[in-house]
């Protein structure tokens, strides 16, 4: 344990961030100061005048340990991510109480998380914040499957749209000026016919591993699902 007659250890380190290099210096168990620097030696240069200025005057066991600058970096950065606030919430969107209009996507069917539950697909509406000659601007949520409050500003080009009746956009494939019809899905096969393919899918029958393995993964999801 450190007395107070121990001359007090200093560290100072350097590390890359981006196009530039960030250094630290700091007193074990005192004082911390960190910055930025052009260059790896403008860096180090600054980092030993940092703990120079932490010794203050005193002889110090002053020691070259860069992992320090790391590991502070990696604090820097997580306490920012966590201080950033939403995307909404830093652009103030809010879906006007009168909008001009809404724009119209169809949200695909899926499966719960428990791959049994289904959740048939929907149409879903995002409104119109304003209009111009050239572009449709509208509010949309940021994820798929999960509506405001955060929403995120988007625009679609008018004349594309009102030429054709939908636009494609990210994310939602179409999105449609008018209310679209949701398209029926696709019949899919049964628990027998799926065993009986994943029983012709089999190697002993002329199959490949590969082919049988995702033949059995069909068959025992749909096993799931109708239980």
């Amino acid at each position: 344990m450190a007395t107070t007659n121990d001359p007090p250890l200093i560290f100072w380190g350097r590390c890359r961030s981006g196009r530039r290099w960030f250094w630290t210096a700091s007193e074990y168990d005192g004082d911390q100061v960190h910055g930025w620097a052009d260059t790896p030696d403008a860096a180090s240069s600054q980092a030993n005048a940092a703990a120079l200025r932490l010794a203050a005057g005193r002889y110090a066991n002053v020691r070259v340990l860069h992992g320090v600058a790391t590991e502070k970096l990696k604090q820097l950065n997580a306490a920012k991510r966590q201080a950033k606030a939403p995307r909404s919430a830093r652009t103030g969107a809010v879906p006007p109480p009168n909008p001009v209009g809404y724009l119209y996507a169809i949200e695909p069917g899926r499966y719960e998380l428990d791959d049994v539950t289904w959740i048939p697909g929907k149409v879903v509406q995002f409104p119109i914040t304003r209009k111009t000659a050239k572009r449709v601007y509208y509010l949309r949520p940021r994820f798929l499957y999960m509506p405001g409050p955060d929403w995120e500003s988007g625009y679609v080009d008018r004349q594309e749209l009102e030429r054709h009746g939908s636009v494609h956009v990210p994310h939602w494939l179409l999105l449609f000026a008018q209310p679209p019809e949701i398209p029926k899905p696709a019949a899919t096969p049964g628990v027998k016919e799926l065993k009986a393919a994943m029983a012709a899918a089999h190697p002993d029958r002329g199959g490949t591993d590969e082919a049988f393995i995702a033949a059995r993964e069909r068959y025992l999801r749909a096993l799931r699902r109708a239980a």
